[in-house]
């Protein structure tokens, strides 16, 4: 089912599988990739609760072995609505028997609000524990390269940051990382094919509040803001080359080298039994 949010002359659409968006249009012109299969059906997934791969798509809690579907298995799960306004929707998915003997023997439930703004949306994410378990979380919106033209090439577009930073690239090759030192030195980075061929940009320890997106071939844009997350990751599909690049921020990204004992994972973070946390980003467009 696709939830539709408008505030004045900005849309979004919303589909409850995955609580995934599918569409942000502001003054006439669509943000959001719209997904082709040929390279990359997706459009703005979540990911929950495990980001990256994992060894032969594996974990093991509590003593036994689960599947792991690459970046978490929220994505593809059907969320119920809670509340819908002209602005805002609240998605929910909670455990279930299915996610319990399958995924992830831990209890949870995961509120995801996503709030129309004049010119983007705010979205936040609240997990709650029914059990002590460990996650990580982080958000995946791919956005058009043809929102500065049809066609517009991805090595004019570059990676701004609202302060300098230093920072190493790790890029999973074969499921492990390789490593690139001062990737960044300085406030921006270009992009290229040639640099996206070899694997998604992960860059961890971001200290600006946000990242930009901008290209030398036009005026249109997209902001993130980072909120409580220090990752960033940058990715699109290679070698076929889809017209879009994902913003992505997030908690952690990890390996197929990582321990499978998801408490072991340095990318995991615990949430004990009866709290909650909440992750708040704002992707703004122009």
């Amino acid at each position: 089912m696709i939830i539709n949010l408008k505030n004045n002359d900005t849309t979004m659409a919303i589909s409850t599988l995955g609580a995934e968006p599918q569409s942000l249009v502001y003054e006439g012109r669509e943000y959001i990739w719209q997904g082709d299969k040929k390279y990359w059906f997706r459009r703005a997934p979540l990911l929950f609760p495990m980001i990256g791969p994992t060894k032969d798509n594996k974990i093991m809690a509590k003593g036994k072995l689960y599947d792991m579907p690459g970046n978490g298995f929220a994505r593809d799960m059907e969320f119920t609505v809670v509340d819908h306004t002209e602005k805002s929707a609240l998605f929910v998915l909670e455990d279930s028997p299915e996610t319990r003997s399958k995924y992830y023997p831990f209890g949870f439930r995961l509120a995801v609000t996503y709030t129309l703004l004049p010119n983007g949306y705010e979205a936040s994410a609240t997990i709650e524990a029914k059990d002590d378990l460990y996650y990580t979380f982080g958000w995946h919106p791919a956005f058009s390269l043809d929102i500065n033209g049809k066609g517009c090439e991805l090595d004019t577009y570059t990676v701004n940051f609202s302060q300098n930073e230093k920072l190493n690239k790790k890029t999973a090759v074969n499921g492990r990382f390789v490593y690139t030192e001062d990737f960044v030195d300085g406030d921006s980075f270009d992009l290229s094919r040639a640099i996206t061929d070899i694997g998604a940009i992960v860059l961890d320890n971001v200290k600006s509040d946000e990242v930009t997106l901008t290209s030398s071939s036009g005026e249109h844009g997209v902001t993130a803001t980072m909120g409580d997350m220090t990752t960033l990751t940058v990715w699109t599909c290679a070698p076929q080359h889809g017209q879009y690049v994902c913003i992505e921020p997030m908690l952690s990204f990890g390996d197929a080298q990582r321990p499978l004992e998801i408490e072991e994972m340095n990318e995991t973070r615990p949430l004990r039994k009866g709290e909650s946390v909440t992750y708040t980003n704002t992707f703004t467009v122009f």
